[in-house]
């Protein structure tokens, strides 16, 4: 019985710390963005020596930093949550809005995924890159469905849990 006990912790645990190793990615790659950000001004204003591609490589890498923290940042619930209506509803009110949110979310999200997936082929297929540096463009648009497509399946893993777990969850 321990052994099932803990098999079933090491498993909750194992998407935890996948999704928080993209995070930490992200993490880093806003700490190299902030560096070149830093760097690029200071070479801007004080040597007159512009950084040629920098806010290319800001935009690209803004793409990474977003999509990469954001299914850990729904795994954790550390994403804005407006509970105004929460007393009012109670808790059947509270678990439909939450099963119907979850829904909606994957649905759009999926749309998103699959529009950009397609993106990300066009720019791979056609050679899309940026203007200055010529950045491939499919980097963003595989850091979009990688975050996108990790955030549906937290958001359904929670979705499962939601509906196993039914109404006592919500007291």
């Amino acid at each position: 019985m321990t052994n099932a006990i803990t098999d079933a912790r090491a498993r909750e645990r194992f998407p935890g710390r996948l999704l928080r190793g993209f995070a930490d990615l992200g993490g880093l790659a806003l700490l190299l963005l902030m560096g070149l950000v830093t760097v690029s001004v200071i070479f801007r204003y004080v040597l007159n020596q512009p950084i040629l591609g920098s806010q290319e490589l800001v935009q690209i890498g803004m793409a990474v930093v977003v999509m990469l923290g954001m299914p850990y940042t729904a795994h954790t619930g550390q994403h804005i949550r407006v509970d105004i209506l929460d007393r009012a509803i109670g808790r059947a009110g509270r678990f439909l809005g939450d099963l119907f949110t979850r829904v909606v979310s994957i649905f759009v999200l999926w749309l998103v995924v699959r529009k950009t997936w397609d993106k990300a082929r066009d720019a791979v297929e056609y050679g899309d890159v940026t203007n200055m540096i010529e950045i491939p463009l499919w980097i963003a648009y595989g850091a979009i469905v990688l975050g996108l497509g990790l955030s549906i399946l937290v958001l359904a893993l929670e979705l499962v849990r939601q509906v196993l777990g039914g109404f006592k969850s919500y007291e």
